[in-house]
């Protein structure tokens, strides 16, 4: 199925009837933080799944699901999700490495948040969606993008106007392309690369 950008696939703490599993869309895992919109903890594409809470034996999410680059996703039932876990032992073994792919996600993603500036945080962001979209061209908001990183928008419009200016990236009515993604690596945090790693480590 497609699914359009901003859709909403469960929202935080109701419960969930299907779990998704992206193509070539990116979906954000946000965590409220008390009043006005919430703060991105974990990004997902075509390497993962969402809903893992269902896997981990939760009928619910403590975040929203939100999907933030649209295309297509496969969608199977919570019951049918747990029939297929149940026949496949080996589903469930990689099921484990990503859920542990994720926890280290999610700790480096904070630790970021904290010490590092927009501009290398949005590197990363940048080169994070662009793995799991596959492609060099995609479609984003500076208003989402600003959510993403926790930024104001004139803030998130300076640091793509100077990432585009170095020749990393284009960003023109919301589509971003990746120029120059050797450049785009350069300029994001180490937090991209300590990533990466984890996951491979957890996946292969």
């Amino acid at each position: 199925m497609i699914l359009p950008r901003g859709a909403v696939l469960f929202e935080a703490r109701a419960a969930i009837t299907h779990v998704y599993f992206p193509q070539r869309c990116v979906i954000s895992l946000l965590a409220a933080a008390g009043e006005g919109p919430g703060v991105e903890v974990g990004l997902v594409g075509n390497e993962g799944m969402v809903g893992l809470s269902v896997f981990l034996g939760a009928g619910s999410s403590t975040t929203q699901a939100v999907l933030q680059v649209p295309d297509g996703a496969w969608r199977m039932e919570v019951d049918a999700f747990g029939r297929a876990i149940a026949r496949q032992p080996s589903l469930r073994q990689i099921l484990q490495r990503y859920t542990q792919s994720v926890i280290s996600q999610v700790a480096q993603g904070l630790a970021c948040n904290q010490r590092h500036a927009v501009a290398p945080r949005c590197a990363r962001w940048l080169l994070m969606a662009h793995d799991r979209v596959g492609a060099d061209r995609f479609t984003l908001t500076h208003e989402f993008l600003g959510q993403m990183l926790g930024a104001r928008r004139p803030t998130v419009s300076i640091t793509a106007h100077t990432l585009q200016a170095l020749g990393l990236i284009r960003y023109t009515r919301g589509v971003v392309t990746v120029v120059d993604r050797a450049g785009l690596e350069n300029a994001s945090c180490t937090c991209y690369g300590v990533m990466e790693a984890d996951y491979a480590r957890a996946l292969g």
